[in-house]
């Protein structure tokens, strides 16, 4: 591997991967769908990134993964060829690949700054990302968990399939595989948004807005810290600090004064008044997820019931199985009203954009639901732990699964906080909180009604659709997520309407200050400003950690030279030894047997660390070791002599000059101790 792809083979495949994909979702794009000519190529891009990934999910169970990403993207680029000959359609192919110079201008200003942010930051658990992208690119897709092989990981992974293709065929590293497609995916993400906007408004200025609002709007917990104390302190009083708040200080009041305590910031920690922990801010879209997670709604919302011909609605269903691998609420809630819309157009005997709508539910909803329950993912997870807790291990052969849920109802109804716990609408201080957390965003949702009922007249049938799940997903705040990842997963029930809020923003408020008062317009931009300071703030600190770039809270560059000579070497059937799992599961693209989860080790990993020796380090399933200098010194003398045993093989040693170093250990002979 190397972090800068500096030769003139590999290059040349990175070029012809990005052609196949992108040019063949844009021969799709232009032959399925009315777009404009503006906007063809960004759609095409995004269309290619999305199917390309999609079909690599398929192909990458039977294939190794460099045939699996290679076979996609031509297939890709294939099947627009050979639809563009049928359709006769080259000189529309020929008229609309046009790359109009402010829209990919900003596209790659956004995907290189946002690129150069990501090399200096580590947040949003690298432990558990970095792992999973080296083990799918090592071939294991779907990828179970890689620090307990037998169980099933269950974890809306297209993205990461998106990066794996990068450490693949690029030849990258995983942590830069990561950072390069977090940064494409947030461009795509404010691109469409910007495109949505002007679509509604037929306003270029009033997307370039919608495109600044979106990056940077969130809560405004900031505000807090001009409350008189007294008030404070009755809120601080309310709310039970939980996760990396709780991690931060014991009380709101405290955390409002000091930084956010979470692994991997820059130089220049995020404070914590400025943070939130309802909102997904894009600009902090350092996750496993990226922005793919809103670029496909997106680009949804954008195609919907814009296609041409039957092509055109195949490539929707598969866009939204994809959506499924995802962010499965997002899908959950478009599915679930759309269906509802079909069965309500279906009982009026009315047509679904010219088509019955029966048959756009038999031949496309329906179709596109049964993908994603066996594709991989959330809800093939779910599907799997429902049809074992009805027919149980003796008819259903299935690995026990990562993630558990259940969804209780709620009274009294409670927005669920990341940071402050829940936070009780019936509980003045607790509201107070939930106000400041949510912000003025909300204040959009009457607009997103608004769209609904007007779409509903003029038979626009997104707009209804997105309205219903709008409600539906407010709704939620009477319901609570119970299971494996955590009370804070609750957050993300009511973020499709918080989403749709900021989406729809700038659009209703462009009509609807037309006629307003001078004091009315002030007021309306003094409060979508307010939404954006904590975003702005944690811009500038993310730009500064830009500048010292870091490979992970748990990668030191010894452990990406391993990395460079070592990745996905080992034989297939092996697992390394690793104090630190996450380390070597990355590094050597092996498995461990060493935990239960991501926070919780098991007993019998817990035992081989608190006395190692090479032969029941061996006994217990592993044939490799992988030292650092302070695992090392952390062992006793007669530790450190077990391994001076002959079945012990120094495969590799890397040593800098302050002593500190890597080696990895061949302990596969080791059968029996004398």
């Amino acid at each position: 591997m190397s972090t800068l792809i500096a030769n003139i083979p590999e290059i040349s495949g990175i070029v012809l991967w990005l052609a196949c994909w992108f040019i063949g979702g844009y021969l799709l794009t232009i032959n399925s769908f009315r777009v404009q000519r503006s906007d063809a190529t960004l759609l095409g891009f995004g269309i290619g990134l999305v199917l390309q990934a999609w079909l690599s999910n398929i192909f990458g169970r039977f294939l190794a993964p460099e045939y699996a990403f290679w076979i996609s993207s031509t297939l890709l680029l294939f099947l627009g060829i050979l639809i563009t000959i049928w359709k006769k359609n080259w000189m529309l192919a020929k008229a609309n690949f046009y790359f109009k110079p402010s829209y990919w201008i900003v596209f790659f200003i956004i995907t290189l700054v946002f690129f150069k942010v990501g090399r200096g930051l580590a947040i949003y658990d690298d432990y558990q990302n970095l792992p999973v992208v080296s083990y799918i690119a090592s071939g294991q897709i779907p990828p179970g968990f890689v620090l307990n092989p037998g169980i099933s990981f269950d974890y809306h992974y297209l993205m990461l399939i998106f990066s794996a293709q990068w450490i693949v065929i690029a030849d990258m590293f995983p942590w830069t595989a990561l950072d390069i497609s977090r940064a494409i995916t947030l461009a795509m993400l404010l691109s469409y948004v910007g495109i949505f906007t002007r679509r509604l408004t037929k306003s270029t200025l009033a997307g370039w807005i919608s495109m600044f609002f979106v990056a940077f709007a969130g809560g405004t917990r900031w505000l807090m810290l001009y409350l008189p104390a007294p008030v404070l302190k009755y809120i601080s009083d309310s709310v039970s600090m939980i996760g990396s708040g709780k991690s931060t200080a014991d009380s709101l009041v405290l955390a409002m004064q000091t930084h956010w305590v979470i692994e991997g910031v820059g130089p220049i920690d995020f404070p914590f008044a400025f943070g939130n922990s309802i909102h997904g801010i894009p600009i902090m879209g350092h996750g496993g997820v990226g922005m793919l997670t809103l670029a496909i709604p997106i680009l949804l919302m954008l195609l919907f019931g814009q296609w041409k011909n039957n092509f055109g609605k195949i490539v929707f269903a598969v866009l939204l199985a994809a959506m499924a691998l995802i962010d499965e609420i997002w899908f959950g809630y478009f599915m679930a009203t759309s269906g509802l819309m079909l069965l309500y157009l279906i009982f009026r005997k009315q047509t679904f954009y010219g088509d019955k709508a029966w048959k756009v539910l038999l031949f496309m909803f329906v179709p596109i639901g049964m993908v994603a329950l066996v594709q991989g993912g959330v809800l093939s997870g779910v599907s799997k732990n429902i049809l074992l807790s009805i027919f149980g291990t003796d008819v259903i052969n299935a690995e026990t699964s990562y993630f558990t849920a259940s969804f209780p109802v709620r009274w009294p109804p409670a927005v669920i906080s990341a940071h402050l716990g829940r936070l009780y609408l019936t509980n003045p201080g607790q509201l107070l909180a939930a106000i400041f957390e949510v912000g003025p965003i909300i204040l959009a949702f009457p607009f997103v009604i608004l769209w609904g009922r007007k779409g509903y007249k003029f038979k626009n049938w997104l707009y209804p659709i997105l309205a219903l799940g709008a409600i539906i997903s407010l709704l939620t705040l009477f319901m609570e997520y119970e299971g494996s990842a955590g009370i804070a997963a609750s957050v993300r029930l009511p973020n499709y309407c918080y989403t749709l809020c900021r989406i729809f923003a700038v659009p209703s408020l462009w009509y609807w200050l037309r006629n307003k008062t001078a004091a009315m317009r002030i007021a309306a931009v003094m409060l979508t400003f307010f939404t954006m300071v904590g975003g702005l703030f944690y811009f500038g600190i993310q730009s500064i950690a830009g500048q010292t770039p870091i490979l992970s809270t748990f990668i030191e560059p010894m452990d990406a030279v391993m990395e460079n000579r070592y990745w996905d070497q080992l034989p297939e059937d092996s697992m390394v030894f690793d104090p630190m799992p996450s380390r070597s599961a990355t590094i050597f693209a092996r498995p461990s047997e060493s935990q239960s989860s991501w926070y919780s080790r098991t007993d019998e990993f817990n035992a081989l660390t608190a006395d190692p020796n090479p032969y029941q380090i061996h006994q217990a399933g592993y044939d490799y070791i992988y030292w650092s200098e302070e695992s090392w010194h952390n062992l006793s003398d007669r530790e450190r002599a077990s391994f001076d045993d002959p079945c012990v093989i120094i495969v590799d040693e890397i040593t800098q000059w302050d002593n500190d170093f890597r080696r990895l250990l061949d302990i596969s002979t080791c059968q029996s101790q004398n």
